[in-house]
């Protein structure tokens, strides 16, 4: 669903960014803990500005590879794309289905933010309590306050 809404969007709405949030994999914690969530884009100056604005709002994230090896685990003999990349047990879970989504992003200027560790907090941190975090919504309420006027 979470590609077909960003086929959508490239497609139907002309967007400047196209910024998905999702709890896709829970992978990116064997790297990053519950501390961080990780960041996926190949526009530099998007990554840079994200992390920026994600150490001032609290909701940390890091900017992660799209290794592009992976991409042959996407072959299917009945669709576009594999969705599941488990062929070649590359182990990068949250990479592969980072690459999945890009894949229906267009040109745009894209990042996907793998936020599955940071969705729930087991104790109280810097911005959240224990619970439910939001995790994102601070970051991407900045990010379009300091980049669209209105």
């Amino acid at each position: 669903m979470l590609a077909d809404g960003l086929a959508y969007a490239d497609k139907n709405l002309d967007p400047d960014y196209l910024i998905d949030v999702a709890t896709l994999t829970g992978a990116a914690t064997l790297g990053l803990s519950r501390y961080y969530g990780a960041m996926y884009t190949r526009d530099q100056k998007l990554a840079n500005n994200l992390m920026k604005l994600s150490e001032f709002t609290g909701d940390r994230i890091w900017h992660m590879p799209l290794i592009d090896d992976y991409q042959i685990a996407f072959a299917s003999d009945v669709a576009d794309f594999n969705h599941t990349a488990d062929k070649y047990k590359f182990q990068g879970g949250s990479v592969t289905a980072a690459l999945f989504l890009e894949k229906f992003a267009g040109t745009r200027k894209w990042a996907h933010l793998d936020i599955a560790g940071m969705v729930w907090a087991s104790k109280p941190g810097a911005v959240w309590d224990k619970g439910a975090t939001g995790f994102g919504v601070r970051l991407l309420d900045r990010f379009v306050a300091d980049n669209f006027e209105g």
